[in-house]
């Protein structure tokens, strides 16, 4: 292993400063997924729905608190509007207003360092490009020093450039899967969200 890491040259430091990253993030974005998907939207829905009919809108903010996820967070928003005093000089409009700011401060929490997996994905194979590079050029430069007849020579050389494509490649595309992978999570979380407010808003109108 650590032959394959000399092989691979100095730029293979930041090729695993890039995998260690983008693994950090995938496991970080993992756990947070994990917890914000806990709970079914429809379960949430029915307990609200329960108990704001019941008039019990203290419990109903109590059961979004338990939840702790990206929709229970926008429903307590609607409850705490709806609770109060201002509600009785406002729209239903106004709710589903004060749901869309806290959806929009809720997205940058579903962002979080994506931008860092983006970079591993996108970075790394130019980098293993720019091993490959160097090693050519160094093998090359050493052929016209010590001439031709040496074949380990360009044989060292060619396994830089090949080592650092080849980490470049194997960092990337992970990386790259698991990007699209929670920017699907992301969309669909933002997608269960809205619904979830429609949703919640209606129940309230027929009351």
């Amino acid at each position: 292993m650590l032959d394959f890491l000399r092989d691979g040259g100095p730029l293979m430091v930041v090729i695993i400063l890039l995998s260690i990253a983008g693994l950090s993030v995938v496991l970080e974005r993992g756990y947070y997924f994990y917890k914000n998907e806990k709970h079914n939207g429809e379960i949430l829905i029915n307990h609200l729905e329960k108990f704001v009919k019941n008039g019990e809108k203290v419990k109903a903010i109590e059961v979004c608190d338990c939840f702790k996820n990206t929709s229970s967070k926008v429903m307590k928003t609607i409850l705490m509007e709806y609770s109060s005093e201002k509600m009785n000089c406002c729209t239903y409009d106004y709710l589903e207003e004060k749901a869309r700011e806290c959806a929009l401060r809720e997205l940058p929490k579903l962002e979080k360092n994506m931008w860092i997996l983006a970079i591993a994905a996108n970075v790394t194979p130019l980098v293993g490009l720019l091993g490959t590079v160097t090693g050519m050029i160094g093998a090359f430069t050493s052929m016209s020093q010590h001439g031709a007849g040496d074949p380990t020579v360009l044989a060292s050389g060619i396994s830089q450039a090949l080592v650092t494509t080849a980490s470049g490649l194997i960092v990337a595309v992970p990386s790259l899967i698991f990007y699209n992978f929670y920017q699907k999570k992301i969309e669909k979380a933002m997608i269960d969200m809205e619904k979830n407010v429609v949703e919640f808003i209606n129940i309230i109108r027929k009351m």
